[in-house]
């Protein structure tokens, strides 16, 4: 495997790892193909066992508000106001060009679009926090499966971290999304906001970072 190539797997997975443990429904098959390219190369984290209770892990957890009929609903519901949110960003930046070329369409595309896109804004926001709120209080429940998946995402930071500093890489190129902050080695570098509902961070080399 090339440096490049286990970088941007190493990355991926910790990605993936930290999404499922807030129940983000990662395409599994893709998590599956990483895991068996990195299994080579870390015999001992990706052992046959351990990708079994994986993916056994991440089915229990990502079937959670499918089975409360008012969070199946509520998880329907985010994944609209995340593609109305999309649409309204389109809609936004197009009636902000037709002030300079069609200006009587402007007005009321601008005032449509932007009301639109609060709405999405406070939708996706509203709807987030109460599927971050049940799977925190349904994962008290299982804290052996989040424990796992945080061990896991663990190992995969440090790994990630020591491949960096072999290859004199900036950790900057290979920035974080995670939606948890309780990892060591990482450095948060922005919190979520209003468009942006993860973490972005990078990984600590050796204690002292190496800002791109």
């Amino acid at each position: 495997m090339r440096g490049k190539d286990i970088l941007d797997d190493l990355a991926f997975m910790v990605e993936a790892t930290d999404s499922y443990r807030v129940g983000r429904n990662i395409d599994f098959k893709k998590v599956e193909n990483v895991m068996e390219r990195l299994s080579p190369e870390l015999p001992d984290l990706f052992d046959s066992a351990t990708k079994k209770k994986y993916k056994k892990t991440v089915d229990f957890i990502t079937s959670l508000p499918f089975r409360d009929k008012s969070m199946r609903r509520l998880a329907l519901f985010y994944m609209l106001f995340r593609l109305l949110l999309r649409f309204s960003l389109v809609g936004f930046l197009l009636s902000i060009g037709l002030i300079f070329y069609a200006p009587p369409y402007s007005t009321p595309m601008l005032i449509a679009s932007t009301s639109l896109l609060y709405a999405a804004l406070v939708g996706r926001w509203y709807t987030l926090m109460k599927l971050l709120e049940f799977y925190e209080r349904e994962m008290k429940n299982q804290p052996g499966k989040d424990e796992f998946l945080k061990e896991i995402a663990q190992k995969l930071i440090d790994e990630l971290s020591s491949k960096i500093r072999e290859r004199g890489v900036k950790p900057g190129k290979y920035k974080l999304h995670l939606f948890k902050d309780d990892y060591s080695g990482v450095r948060i570098l922005k919190r979520p906001g209003w468009l942006r509902d993860y973490n972005l961070a990078e990984v600590e080399i050796g204690g002292i970072l190496n800002n791109p």
